[in-house]
This record gives structure tokens, C-alpha cells and sequence, in this order.
């Protein structure tokens, strides 16, 4: 039983870094059924706790936040604990629930202290990353992603997925506080890494934070050709806030090359997300002659 638990977490563990989240989902059931038929909690609480980290980046995870709950409370394993938290705190974060979200990354972390295995330290800090990204707390942010960075050991696989949206998450970092070189050099480190391993469901973000970047760094024309393949990436995944971002992105890069047309259709895609605001040709014209790369938090 046990080399066919381990083989099923292979196999899903190898779906997760080809981007094939639903496959992934699915052998890490069949891991966890597997396990349950066995008598084995620790086993089937682990591909359980891995099942709902695929299903998160599906934005399906919701409803398994209170079997999450209850690993976090009953079981004696303190690595399926920390996993317990960790993607409660994630579940949490993506239904805009911040509050909960760093309430279940603080036990994370503390779990995460008492396990000598670094990548889940990583796990857990950049998860505090992004929870202090999101309201905007750089400082802290920045603090959080080195700590995740300095946590890799070379490790093969989902492993160096991570490391690349740590770079990601750190470039972007740099570049709202005004070291946009060396947060590009970091993004695009990210973007080699992912592009290498094929891993095209994470690569929208990064490609997002390079046309942000080339931007400030009134580098137009690589700014463009990452915004718009972004955007793609970003519509193939129904991805809603990369697809806004990188309206808002390429408008102003067109604003910037004197098309005003062009930025026009951009910021009109734009407002289909928004029908309750009434975009009218005066508040357009606002936009076409305001800078708001500095002020707009893309992971706000």
C-alpha cells in the first residue's frame, strides 16, 4: 500500500509542476482513499491536506476549510498541522477574508518552526508575504519573501515552482519601493524558471509584474509583449484580476507610445468588469492623462 500512496503522490506532486492541477487533484485523492481503506489517518490526512492546496489554485477549496479545521484539531502529526493551517489560511485569503487568513498563517508559521523542513518554512513565510502585500505593508512583505528565498535547498520539482514566485513576489516587491532593476532581474529569473518547467498556469503573475516593471523602467516595447502575454495566459485561465491589471497595464502603455485609440479600447475592456461604475469619455480622459503606476497596488 505504502509504495502505491508514495507513487500516487509522485505522480501528482509531477502534475502540479506541468500545470495540470486536475489531475493532480484527482491522484491525490485516489492517495487519500487509498490510505483511508488502509487505517492510515496521518497518510490520508496528508494527500488530503495536499488535495485542497491543488484545489485552492483552482479557487475550489472552500468547502474543505472545516476538514481542514478538523486535521488541525485531532491529529498528532505536527506536519499534517501545519499543512492544516497553511492552506486554511490560503482558503481563507482567496475569499477575502484577511483577518481569518493571518490568524491561520500565524499558527502556520509556528508549526512550521518546530519541523526541520525548510520549504515549509518557506511556505509559511511567503504566504505572511503575501498577506502583508495585500495591504500594501512592503517592509514587512519584503522581510517575509527573503526569509521563504533563504529557505531552498535546490530541490527538483513543485519545489522550484515556488522559488520562482518567490523571486516573483520579491521583484514586485523591489519594484514598489523603487529598486525596479533589481526586481526586474528577479522577475525575470522567476519567468526562466517557470518557463523551463513549462509551468504556464503560474506564469501570468510574473509576466503581470514584468510589464509593471518595464514600465517604470520606460521600457515600453518588453513591457507590451509581457502585458499582452499575460493578458492571454490571463483569459485562458479565467484569471479576472490578471486580466484587469493588465487592461489597466497595456492602456497606459499605449498612453505612453502617444495611441491614445488604443488605450481607449483598453480602459472600455476594463470597465466590462465593473458595470456598476458609469465610465463616461470625461473619466477616460482622466485616466489618458494620469500616471497611476505608482499609486496602484497590483496585488491589492
Amino acid at each position: 500500500m505504502r509504495e502505491r500512496y508514495d507513487q500516487l503522490l509522485r505522480e501528482a506532486q509531477d502534475a502540479v509542476a506541468h500545470g495540470n492541477l486536475e489531475r493532480s487533484a484527482e491522484l491525490f485523492e485516489q492517495a487519500e482513499s487509498l490510505a483511508t481503506a488502509h487505517g492510515c489517518e496521518d497518510l490520508a490526512d496528508r494527500a488530503l491536506c495536499s488535495r485542497c492546496g491543488v484545489l485552492i489554485e483552482l479557487d475550489q477549496a472552500s468547502a474543505l476549510i472545516p476538514e481542514l479545521k478538523h486535521v488541525l484539531l485531532r491529529s498528532g502529526d505536527p506536519r499534517n498541522r501545519f499543512l492544516a493551517a497553511y492552506y486554511t489560511a490560503m482558503a481563507y485569503d482567496l475569499d477575502a477574508e484577511p483577518d481569518r487568513a493571518t490568524s491561520y498563517a500565524d499558527r502556520a508559521i509556528a508549526l512550521a518552526a518546530e519541523l526541520d523542513e525548510p520549504e515549509l518554512t518557506a511556505s509559511a513565510a511567503n504566504l505572511a508575504g503575501n498577506l502583508a502585500l495585500r495591504d500594501s505593508r512592503f517592509e514587512e512583505a519584503e522581510t517575509a519573501y527573503a526569509k521563504a528565498l533563504s529557505c531552498h535547498r535546490g530541490l527538483d520539482g513543485y519545489y522550484r515552482i515556488m522559488e520562482a514566485q518567490e523571486k516573483d513576489n520579491m521583484g514586485y516587491v523591489l519594484m514598489c519601493t523603487g529598486r525596479v532593476g533589481e526586481g526586474l532581474s528577479l522577475c525575470e529569473a522567476a519567468r526562466g524558471c517557470l518557463e523551463a518547467l513549462e509551468a504556464d498556469d503560474y506564469l501570468r503573475q510574473t509576466l503581470q509584474d514584468l510589464c509593471y516593471g518595464y514600465i517604470l523602467d520606460d521600457q515600453l516595447a518588453n513591457a507590451e509583449a509581457c502585458g499582452e502575454h499575460a493578458l492571454e495566459l490571463a483569459f485562458e485561465a479565467d484569471d479576472g484580476l490578471v486580466v484587469k491589471n493588465c487592461l489597466f497595464l497595456l492602456s497606459e502603455i499605449a498612453v505612453r507610445q502617444g495611441d491614445t485609440f488604443r488605450a481607449r479600447r483598453f480602459l472600455r475592456d476594463l470597465a466590462a468588469y465593473y458595470p456598476e461604475v458609469a465610465l463616461s469619455e470625461e473619466i477616460i480622459d482622466v485616466f489618458l492623462t494620469t500616471d497611476l503606476t505608482t499609486v496602484v497596488n497590483l496585488r491589492g
